[in-house]
């Protein structure tokens, strides 16, 4: 078995990381505002919330990947665990959209 060639982009792994501590504070403020506000707008922030959290997930992921982990593991990532990142990612915007959605008709007026 031959070593793997491992290729750490130490710039996109710092922005990557700052991206998952700059997640991270989002949900911390959205918790302290879901908490704050209450009632139908509380409620539906906290979808936003779950997305955000998910969404911290897959950063985690990403940091995996281009601090070279996943290959230092073994792991092929673009076989392996391209699919499952790409479903993450999509089911965090969907908590997104339909705390959005709950938001905008919680102030719906008709």
């Amino acid at each position: 078995m031959q070593p793997i060639e491992v290729v750490v982009d130490p710039i996109s792994t710092t922005l990557v990381i700052a991206a998952l501590v700059a997640s991270l504070a989002a949900v911390a403020f959205a918790w302290q505002f879901s908490r704050a506000i209450g009632g139908e707008l509380g409620a539906a922030f906290k979808w936003v919330m779950l997305g955000t959290i998910v969404f911290a997930l897959t950063r985690i992921d990403d940091v995996l990947k281009v601090s070279g982990a996943w290959a230092r593991f073994g792991v092929d990532y673009k076989r392996v665990m391209w699919q499952p990142h790409s479903a993450l990612v999509l089911l965090s915007w969907i908590a997104i959209a339909i705390g959005f959605l709950r938001m905008a008709r919680t102030f719906k007026t008709e």
